[in-house]
């Protein structure tokens, strides 16, 4: 599946749409951060009001695909009772889009396990995010891991 963002507003005609502004950027990387913090912190209902009631989060080469805000609830619950000691650095992410709706792309690291035998892993987000009623939420998140080759 490939993810596109927003049509331009060349693409669209449509003079009403607007660009990206600086607001919208800091809010949606105030998401993503956000979403690295609730997970590693166990914030499990924080990380459900993160998503859209319709989203997708595409953990497939991992931990699975989780629709809709009761799946992400069920990525949660099965998260939870682990206690797994994780840490995400989201970097260099690039936003595209407009007032309604962005496509992002960015590199993750993270380390799980305990901090005595760490893990590290890495990979990238492809992430979809639509703004409801002033707030910017992810419609759809698929994590891309960096697989060893061999």
């Amino acid at each position: 599946m490939e993810f596109r963002g927003a049509p331009s507003r060349e693409e669209t005609g449509d003079p009403r749409m607007s660009e990206l502004s600086t607001a919208d950027r800091l809010q949606i990387q105030e998401v993503l951060a956000r979403y690295s913090h609730c997970v590693d912190r166990g914030r499990w209902d924080a990380l459900v009001e993160l998503f859209t009631e319709d989203c997708r989060l595409d953990l497939s080469q991992l931990m699975g695909l989780y629709e809709g805000r009761a799946g992400v609830r069920k990525f949660a619950d099965t998260l939870a009772p682990l206690g797994v000691f994780m840490r995400h650095m989201v970097t260099n992410v690039v936003i595209e889009g407009d007032s309604e709706r962005a496509r992002v792309e960015c590199y993750v690291t993270a380390v799980t396990g305990s901090p005595q035998t760490p893990n590290r892993m890495t990979g990238f987000y492809d992430d979809e995010l639509v703004k409801q009623n002033g707030r910017w939420l992810l419609h759809r998140r698929r994590l891309a891991v960096d697989l060893p080759q061999g």
